[in-house]
């Protein structure tokens, strides 16, 4: 069994990956071809290019990579109809994925959409087109399928498999004292994956960090960064503003026991928010994008919440900054809740409901739905 896939970034890397680890459980001679990152490369797949090929931030930004990118998904479809998989798996991605889904579709191959679209949010005339483009949605919301089935769309829910994978045992104290912590508090730093997003929000998260020292000397800071070019950059901004002797700026292999290892999390939005509340850690979310980006996206985006976990929980669990904050916002609101013991156990308590929600075994059922798929006649 051939599988082709696209991948937007590294958390659809990861679901990938999942998913791959679990259908080759079912399959063992399945192959895997297409964009991906190192979890995918790692179990063997066949990296034509690089996810970094398609991250981008907002809704202009994607603009200037247009003609690039046109000219990539065109050498994609031209590839898989000349050579085709046995099924096509777009993961998340949607502006990317659901063009070059209908182009395979068109040809006679059968496409899955994993991880839906924010339809409910923004865009909502886009299942017309996810109508043409897909045989099989997999839902990462409990509540997706149901919009799906107005429109007569294959649709399930599977959970997110974050929820049964994420290290939930590892103790604190003992991961604090590996990392050599000598402060009394300690403060994860999330800047994001992307190269945009370090651009945008590495120096505002710095800057907090510089307001929390000056408020409370006793406080450190570490920052798991994902690649060595992300850490490059990020490091930079941290030397630019005399804070590197605060700062532990670690590989990304050290991503969770970074978060585990805090008090507070800062973090750029999207699904390191998740991970920290499934890990349970107070959390602060911040998006900023380009000022034309959001102008157009502000008139756009019909949903209250930006974060998974606040709309799982239809609650403001996790104080969300878009666009208009600066550092003396992060820094007040961390502060508020770093002083707060009762604050901080009740956004402790909700997020101890997000895994209940999203544990459904995602990495099998997925699997299971593209067999079930390539299996239909």
């Amino acid at each position: 069994m051939k599988i082709g896939i696209v991948v937007g970034e590294k958390s659809g890397d990861n679901l990938g990956a999942g998913l791959f680890e679990e259908l080759k459980k079912l399959i063992p001679n399945a192959t895997i071809e297409g964009v991906i990152g190192p979890k995918l490369l790692e179990l063997g797949g066949d990296q034509w290019t690089s996810y970094d090929e398609l991250s981008f931030m907002g809704i202009i930004e994607p603009l200037k990579a247009l003609p690039r990118l046109i000219k990539l998904r065109k050498n994609l479809t031209d590839r898989w109809i000349n050579d085709p998989p046995d099924v096509f798996i777009g993961v998340d991605a949607p502006e990317f994925n659901l063009t070059l889904e209908k182009n395979l579709k068109k040809a006679g191959i059968k496409t899955i959409h994993y991880v839906s679209p924010s339809i409910w949010a923004w865009r909502k005339n886009r299942v017309k087109k996810i109508k043409k483009s897909v045989d099989k949605m997999l839902c990462i919301l409990p509540f997706e399928p149901l919009i799906y089935d107005k429109y007569k769309i294959p649709a399930k829910y599977i959970g997110h498999p974050l929820a049964e994978t994420i290290p939930f045992n590892l103790n604190k104290e003992k991961i604090r004292y590996g990392l050599g912590v000598k402060t009394c508090f300690l403060v994860a730093i999330l800047p994001g994956s992307r190269v945009d997003e370090i651009r945008q929000l590495g120096p505002i998260f710095v800057k907090t960090a510089k307001l929390m020292r000056q408020s409370n000397n006793n406080i450190s800071f570490i920052a798991p960064m994902a690649s060595n070019d992300i850490k490059k950059i990020f490091n930079n901004t941290v030397n630019e503003y005399e804070m590197g002797k605060y700062f532990n700026i670690c590989e990304k292999n050290k991503f969770y026991e970074s978060i585990i290892a805090s008090d507070i999390v800062i973090s750029a939005s999207g699904t390191a928010v998740l991970e920290s509340a499934l890990l349970e850690r107070p959390t602060i979310a911040a998006y900023k994008i380009s000022s034309s980006s959001y102008f157009i996206m502000k008139a756009l985006v019909k949903t209250k919440y930006f974060t998974l976990p606040n709309i799982l929980l239809k609650k403001n669990l996790i104080p969300e900054y878009i666009q208009n904050f600066d550092e003396n916002d992060l820094h007040q609101k961390a502060f508020q809740i770093l002083s707060e013991e009762k604050l901080r156990e009740a956004m402790v308590r909700d997020m101890k409901k997000i895994r209940n929600i999203l544990s459904k075994n995602a990495n099998c059922q997925a699997a299971h739905e593209v067999v079930s798929l390539h299996e239909k006649i």
